[in-house]
């Protein structure tokens, strides 16, 4: 718990970040990132450039495709069959993993839903939250159904059926049909994918390493890292989490014992894994959505955080967020999402996550 610093020194400290580019990934080689260098079965962390070891899987288990949910589960897919968890898992599934209970369960049985041998799944994601349709792309031409994909096309899977999500040759400029969309991710209302070799489309050619975006007109460089070692490629990556939300009702507001005059706020949280820090918002009863941030750090983790009170009746809402967005502020009586405070966290919101 801390002592809350006075009203303008926060704000003055608060003014909104550029927008942040933190994501998970997996290279498809020994690559040296930031002087460390990870493996194939590694999920690297990069927050704008600082990259850290976020996930391990049994040496020499390649990844393939990789995505995490909104509970926190990866979804994963491997190179060649693997054995996890006593269970061997073909390149044309998707496995859940549970880092916490340490189980590898079928996603989607690849040969059961009708993907042939021969192919396997580059890319993995959900656009939403974790009940999804799944979203896929294939290393090679794959046909299911009478249908042909192509490498770079990404492919959406519900309830049992195969269909184009993103058609490759059909966008402006077209992808060639022999690159491969190695991996892919949905962020900010645009699809985001990567590729295996240089790809020219139009003007800018993107190349390995590289984040691209796709907004249904045009392509563009959602992320580049200007370190990014030659000779490697993004097997796959996976924006963060939305935040979330915290728990209806489980915010406390109570005399501070420490400071007179002061509150303490605690709050239960977010279920989201995508929650990796709360924002506390201050408004005056009343005047409804005139909240502002008065604190962008919950310090010690511990949910608690003492405030000196404004002047007047004033009401308090708990946010979580994460380097890339905030979560949500709650609903009102009429199950109304409350609009974003004044002076935010962070610029952007995202709301896909319970």
């Amino acid at each position: 718990m801390k002592r809350l610093l006075p009203l303008m020194m926060v704000l003055g400290m608060l003014g909104p970040p550029a927008l942040a580019q933190s994501f998970y990934l997996s290279p498809d080689v020994p690559t040296n990132l930031g002087g460390t260098n990870y493996m194939p079965w590694e999920v690297v962390r990069n927050d704008s450039g600082a990259y850290t070891l976020k996930l391990s899987l049994p040496p020499n288990t390649p990844v393939n495709g990789l995505h995490q949910m909104c509970r926190g589960y990866w979804l994963l897919t491997v190179e060649a069959p693997t054995t996890l968890g006593g269970t061997t898992f073909d390149p044309r599934d998707v496995i859940r993993y549970d880092p916490v209970g340490g189980t590898y369960v079928y996603f989607l049985n690849g040969a059961a839903a009708g993907v042939p041998a021969g192919s396997s799944v580059d890319a993995a994601f959900l656009p939403g939250d974790d009940s999804s349709p799944l979203i896929l792309s294939f290393d090679v031409p794959t046909t299911i159904g009478g249908t042909t994909y192509e490498p770079a096309d990404l492919v959406r899977y519900s309830g049992g059926v195969f269909a184009l999500f993103f058609d490759a040759s059909a966008a402006t400029p077209p992808v060639p049909l022999a690159n491969d969309v190695t991996g892919a991710d949905r962020r900010g209302g645009r699809t985001v994918i990567s590729f295996d070799v240089p790809t020219t489309l139009g003007a800018p050619t993107f190349l390995p390493g590289q984040l691209v975006w796709w907004d249904g007109l045009a392509f563009g460089t959602f992320y580049a890292d200007p370190t990014w070692p030659a000779g490697s490629v993004v097997g796959d990556f996976s924006f963060l989490p939305d935040p979330g939300r915290v728990p209806p009702l489980s915010l406390r507001v109570d005399k501070s014992l420490l400071v007179a005059g002061n509150l303490t706020l605690s709050w239960g949280a977010a279920l989201s894994a995508g929650a990796e820090d709360y924002g506390i918002y201050e408004g005056i009863l009343g005047t409804w959505y005139s909240h502002t941030a008065i604190d962008c750090n919950d310090a010690g983790g511990d949910r608690t955080e003492d405030v000196t009170p404004g002047n007047g009746n004033r009401y308090y809402l708990v946010v979580p967020f994460n380097p890339n967005d905030e979560g949500s502020y709650g609903t009102n009586s009429a199950g109304v999402e409350r609009p974003q405070g004044t002076s935010p966290c962070r610029l952007t919101q995202a709301l896909n996550c319970p």
